[in-house]
């Protein structure tokens, strides 16, 4: 999602946190963020947000979709897709609805993923059911 890269439905990127900045407080946006540099307090937006390598992030986490490859320290409420790249270390508590973590991601915290149905040998079986 950067130098013209676009996730499916966005309309690009609305703020760029640059590599020498530290945000501090409440960030609150409603599109596309790339954090590349230092946010400490919390960060929300309805839209698209990208933690690059770089980026350290001590904050909960609020957005609609994310994909995280630098460090987050906070809690972390993602509506649609998180994606964790091989370079992300998070610690805290994840609630998202779904999630890919790439081998070498590091996750200190509980995760909760929103319901739905599960795929079983054939069978379509609701959540519940599913450890009984």
């Amino acid at each position: 999602m950067f130098k013209g890269e676009t996730q499916e439905g966005s309309d690009g990127v609305d703020t760029i946190i640059g590599p020498t900045v530290s945000v501090e407080g409440n960030f609150k946006g409603e599109g596309n963020i790339i954090v590349e540099g230092e946010v400490k307090g919390s960060l929300k937006t309805k839209g698209y947000l990208k933690a690059t390598e770089g980026s350290n992030i001590m904050a909960n986490v609020n957005a609609g979709s994310a994909e995280i490859s630098g460090q987050l320290v906070g809690n972390v409420k993602i509506k649609d897709n998180l994606d964790l790249k091989e370079t992300a270390q998070l610690q805290g508590d994840i609630d998202t609805g779904t999630i890919s973590v790439a081998y070498g991601a590091v996750i200190n915290g509980n995760l909760k993923m929103k319901g739905g149905t599960v795929e079983r040998t054939g069978e379509t079986v609701e959540e519940e059911e599913v450890g009984k």
